[in-house]
């Protein structure tokens, strides 16, 4: 994996979360209108973004290319480096919600583990075993 991470300095919203994973993930997009995490208002949260994204990727892996793996974990390991220490954040909700969720996976977990940036494998492999 390419050391060459950027800093996501401001935390995306949900809107924004959104739209960047849909775009780096070919499919999710027309997936999300289905999704449990959106509320009746039609609101939603990061948390809930990455925990649709969790299940998507599961159901999905094999059909994903290493250009989207490697593009998705790129943009992960920047919302894990954004906001570390936030319960509420991007980063939380990238570790608790994604990583924590797809860890201990099987062949899923051996296939996105080349692709995690230096933060998100401690907290990947933390629950990878």
């Amino acid at each position: 994996m390419s050391g060459d991470f950027v800093r996501v300095t401001r935390r995306p919203t949900s809107d924004e979360l959104l739209a960047r994973l849909s775009e780096l993930v070919p499919g999710f997009g027309a997936a999300w209108p289905g999704s449990l995490f959106v509320e009746e208002d039609g609101s939603f949260t990061v948390h809930g973004v990455f925990s649709e994204l969790s299940s998507y990727v599961r159901d999905h892996f094999a059909t994903i290319t290493e250009d989207t793996w490697r593009s998705l974990f790129r943009y992960v390991e920047q919302c894990v480096s954004t906001d570390a220490h936030s319960e509420a954040g991007v980063s939380n909700a990238a570790c608790t919600c994604f990583l924590e969720n797809i860890a201990g996976e099987g062949e899923l977990s051996r296939i996105v583990s080349p692709h995690l940036g230096p933060e998100s494998r401690k907290y990947f492999d933390q629950w990878n075993g």
